[in-house]
């Protein structure tokens, strides 16, 4: 949780549904009511009283019915000569609420300032009552950045905010439109002032990306405005607006950080789903063959004792190939799963490949076809073994005993590639499951009791960019699919 919290850098209390304080910021006391009960365990009420009649409204955020709730500029004693102020916005963190502090404190002074600064101008300067409006309308939407400009867009008059944020000095912006600072595509300056100028009493809010001196962007909230110039129906329109940047970037962070994790949990608990059943179902046949044996060993036939003993060395061969998949998956999750590309002749690994699973896997019906007979490339035998054992297997897997597989090399000589295309007339992908295909222990809803780890795929993808090649999949529910693998042919340096 302050993994998620570290990128907002105002002050907060998290609470829980009993209104119990579980977690605060370290400076978050200084807004307390009473700063001592602000510690976990102690109901938030005592340190700010403010929330005493509001338990509806934190009842309705904590179930979604609201999405937040504001208190704004709340003030608190410092000593006899000075005032804390502060904002207080509360919303929904997972199963809990989280209550952000942010010190208002010099914006309200410098409101303060500004008013009194005015009401003495009114007194003293009474000839300057044509600017009472843009005064007023300053103070009210004052915020971070202040850009003044013409009706066409030109900038008359910017704040300290704005030169700090953007770089730039009133001269470097003279005769320089708006959209030299916003960068929106879709922004545009006229269709704001007009809409403004047909509803003058309004202010309309936008975010916009804007570039700095440096060439750096930043995202501003602006709310703008017009005010009546010295000249009869003449009005400036006023950018006032807030860097909102870092908070964009932390709410980003924020979701990057919770679809990782749901990812991980996903993958979790589709391991866990598949370990649980692809460990037990060999580790059954190991105990109930060895306790056969076992009890048996004096009156068991030869032809017997051959089939139990076949039996725990194939499930012992499906676990340890299944150990092999998670090593190859971690090893490349981690970077560790080495390439090292030599000279190779694709048909006759290919062959090789055709002949073991024959033999393993009882398939007779593998029509293999090439359009060079001697194809040599560069790769890494290992692992293009991992590409095509386990599209073979797949097809294999997921097809009738007796259905083709139709297996095939072309050589593309023009772009020095080579393609190796596997087609099976099997089950097929439903649509919704193949976007997943590629994750590590994902099986799609349709493979029912057939075997499987749900790494065959994850592999193949991970091994073919290794190689620097690329996959294509075709497939149709009930009908089979195809998955075509284009690899380079010489690149050596994968």
């Amino acid at each position: 949780m302050n993994q998620l919290l570290i990128f907002d850098q105002r002050d907060y209390v998290i609470i829980n549904q009993n209104l119990n304080v579980l977690q605060r910021s370290t400076t978050a006391q200084k807004f307390a009511e009473s700063p001592e009960n602000l510690i976990p365990g102690q109901d938030i009420r005592l340190s700010f009283p403010e929330l005493i009649g509001l338990e509806r409204i934190l009842t309705q955020i904590l179930n979604k019915k609201q999405e937040l709730f504001l208190l704004e500029t709340i003030a608190r004693n410092v000593n006899h000569n000075s005032h804390l102020y502060f904002n207080l916005l509360i919303k929904k963190l997972e199963n809990n609420l989280i209550i952000f502090l942010e010190d208002t404190t010099e914006i309200i002074l410098l409101k303060q300032s500004l008013v009194q600064q005015v009401n003495e101008a009114e007194v003293l300067l009474s000839t300057l009552k044509r600017f009472e409006d843009c005064t007023k309308k300053i103070l009210t939407s004052m915020g971070d950045v202040l850009l003044i400009t013409t009706p066409s867009g030109e900038i008359e008059q910017i704040n300290q905010a704005a030169k700090k944020i953007f770089g730039y000095n009133q001269t470097e912006l003279a005769k320089k439109t708006i959209s030299f600072i916003i960068k929106n595509d879709k922004f545009n300056h006229q269709k704001i002032y007009d809409y403004l100028l047909k509803n003058r009493n309004k202010v309309q809010k936008i975010d916009s990306i804007c570039q700095t001196k440096t060439g750096e962007s930043r995202e501003i909230e602006f709310s703008c405005s017009i005010v009546q110039t010295e000249i009869k129906e003449f009005f400036n329109c006023v950018y006032i607006g807030r860097d909102i940047t870092a908070r964009k970037q932390a709410e980003a962070e924020i979701l990057q950080a919770l679809q990782k994790e749901k990812e991980l949990r996903e993958i979790k608990s589709r391991f866990i789903s598949m370990a649980s059943h692809e460990f037990r179902n060999p580790l059954s046949s190991i105990l109930i063959a060895s306790n056969f044996l076992a009890q048996n060993k004096n009156n068991i036939s030869q032809e017997n004792w051959n089939f139990y003993l076949n039996t725990i060395n194939n499930a012992a061969q499906n676990m340890q190939s299944l150990v092999e998949d998670i090593l190859v998956i971690s090893q490349t999750e981690e970077g560790k799963l080495t390439f090292n590309p030599t000279l190779l002749n694709l048909n006759k690994v290919c062959q090789r490949i055709i002949k073991e699973l024959k033999i393993t896997a009882n398939q007779k019906n593998i029509s293999f076809s090439t359009n060079v007979e001697h194809l040599v490339i560069w790769s890494d035998k290992k692992i293009l073994k991992l590409i095509i054992n386990n599209l073979l297997s797949n097809a294999i897997k997921y097809s009738p005993q007796e259905e083709k597989i139709d297996f095939k090399i072309l050589y593309i000589s023009e772009k020095e590639i080579v393609k190796i295309i596997i087609q099976d007339y099997g089950i097929g992908i439903p649509v919704e499951a193949k976007k997943h295909l590629f994750d590590s222990f994902y099986r799609a809803n349709n493979v029912g009791d057939i075997p499987g780890s749900g790494l065959g795929l994850s592999i193949v993808k991970k091994a073919v960019d290794l190689h620097g090649g690329k996959i294509e999949l075709d497939s149709k529910l009930g009908l089979g699919t195809t998955i075509t693998v284009i690899l380079p042919v010489n690149n050596q340096s994968c």
